[in-house]
């Protein structure tokens, strides 16, 4: 809305305003600094739609005058793509209810269980710090099926807590048996409360609403969709607004008494920043420390360990082919080698497929920054003596390594590795000479794109004999 002021009248006299003939403010400020007034900057935080009470924060500035400005660091960012938990980065504990994934949501309690003491709970592995001034952002995107059901109850945020018991630290939303919603603010089991918000205006059933703890040193702010609801300082008993800093992100829904109606938590997205902080983290670190580390399935994908690496087993040796990953699949790991592939023929000895991306699994750039291949001779080899040039395979959108490169496909590109020497009738269990790159920068491999060790001959071919070889790789996903 526009606001137009008219002063009219005026003279030259002390103390009174004087205009023109179109009614514009004749002004000259102050020739001196004395004289000069000053304007303070502020910016509106929040409107007090729910609060009552406008929020208002001014900047600050250094005593060099400088504006402090922060720079947010991401400690996690989780969607529930696909039909399985990623359990790199997620404990589950039920008892009587369930958890799945449905249409980009984990659901808890999805099998609608209306028992007493029945629970669904999440936690991650992971811990996120609370530190000094740098506000902390635990940010869940929810959606709750039904209205409040008395004698259910749902909390989330970042606290301990297991079974139906009440949580011994944190800061979270909580659904109380009594269908209230509420901030809480948890210092070793001791609870401080916001008032009941109203939860069919703030969130209410079937509507994804994105909500947002905010813990300060000296308060704990709740948002939801924006808008502020809720407030609580840290008393004066407390020394923070939590007993530990350092605490895991947790989702918990459970009955506390049989209910008359079943109740789902679902969830979107966990998103968690330490805000104004810049730790400095390489980008990479922050990767891994999100469950990134290229040893491992990411969400939606399959889960575990990435390398060809069985559990008191030895692999099955092959001859390496071509234009096949004969000696097994994997990101690294043990590979065996029927050492008689022809001389001059490249021969596939470690594979690897970054999961292509789809609708349910995340699709991934896999950054390498360097392979390292062990080998030792398993069964001493029958003639031979010859040199092995290892180049590393990569980028092809087919295991072939004669892939060519068209409209539709891509040819692997070739980075050579290094030498081994291996003697003519070498005996087991000889070890060869490591062979060793660091890439700088990192290799970059694209989701449905190929990984792979390719070994060539320089020399004579035995006639019988096994080498083992044992690949590692470094790299994460993001």
């Amino acid at each position: 809305m526009s606001w137009l002021f008219r002063i009219f009248g005026g003279s030259n006299s002390a103390g009174v305003a004087n205009v023109d003939a179109n009614f514009s403010l004749q002004a000259t400020g102050p020739i001196t600094e004395v004289q000069a007034g000053f304007a303070t900057m502020s910016s509106e935080v929040d409107a007090g739609t729910v609060t009552g009470a406008r929020l208002v924060r001014g900047p600050e500035v250094g005593a060099d005058y400088r504006l402090r400005v922060g720079a947010d660091m991401l400690l996690f960012n989780e969607q529930f793509t696909g039909a399985s938990l990623n359990t790199t980065l997620w404990n589950q504990a039920i008892t009587t209810m369930a958890i799945a994934l449905s249409n980009g949501f984990v659901v808890l309690n999805s099998a609608n269980s209306v028992a007493s003491a029945a629970v669904a709970r999440l936690q991650t592995y992971k811990f996120f710090p609370s530190i000094a001034t740098f506000p902390l952002y635990i940010q869940y995107t929810v959606q709750f099926p039904f209205a409040p059901v008395a004698g259910n109850v749902c909390e989330w945020g970042n606290g301990l807590a297991s079974g139906t018991s009440a949580p011994t630290d944190g800061v979270f939303f909580r659904i109380n048996a009594a269908g209230e919603l509420r901030g809480i603010m948890n210092f070793g089991g001791t609870e401080t409360q916001t008032s009941a918000l109203n939860f069919a205006t703030l969130i209410g059933a079937n509507t994804t609403v994105t909500t947002v703890i905010e813990v300060n040193e000296e308060d704990v702010l709740f948002w939801i969709n924006d808008v502020l609801v809720g407030e609580i300082e840290v008393p004066v008993g407390q020394g923070a607004a939590t007993s530990a800093q350092n605490l895991p992100t947790l989702a918990r829904c459970y009955n506390s008494s049989a209910t008359g109606s079943a109740q789902q938590l679902k969830i979107g997205q966990v998103n968690i920043t330490l805000g104004e902080c810049n730790t400095l983290k390489a980008w990479r670190e922050v990767r891994v420390l999100g469950g990134g580390h290229c040893s491992q399935g990411q969400t939606g994908q399959t889960l575990g360990t990435t390398a060809n690496y069985a559990n008191s087993a030895n692999p099955t040796a092959a001859v390496p082919t071509n234009t096949t990953a004969a000696l097994a699949t994997g990101f690294g790991g043990q590979f065996w080698e029927t050492d008689t592939l022809a001389v001059t023929t490249d021969g596939i000895v470690q594979s690897y497929q970054n999961p292509v991306g789809t609708n349910t699994a995340l699709g991934k750039n896999l950054l390498i920054t360097s392979v390292q291949i062990d080998s030792m001779i398993q069964t001493t080899l029958t003639g031979g003596g010859y040199t092995a040039a290892w180049s590393l395979a990569y980028g092809s959108t087919n295991v072939s390594l004669a892939t060519a490169e068209g409209s539709g496909t891509k040819a692997p590109r070739r980075v050579p590795l290094g030498f081994q020497a291996v003697a003519s009738g070498a005996a087991a269990p000889a070890i060869l000479t490591s062979v060793t790159k660091v890439f700088d920068p990192p290799i970059c491999i694209y989701p449905g794109e190929f990984l792979q060790c390719v070994k060539k001959k320089i020399g004579t071919a035995p006639t019988a004999g096994v080498v083992a070889h044992s690949i590692t790789f470094n790299g994460y996903f993001e």
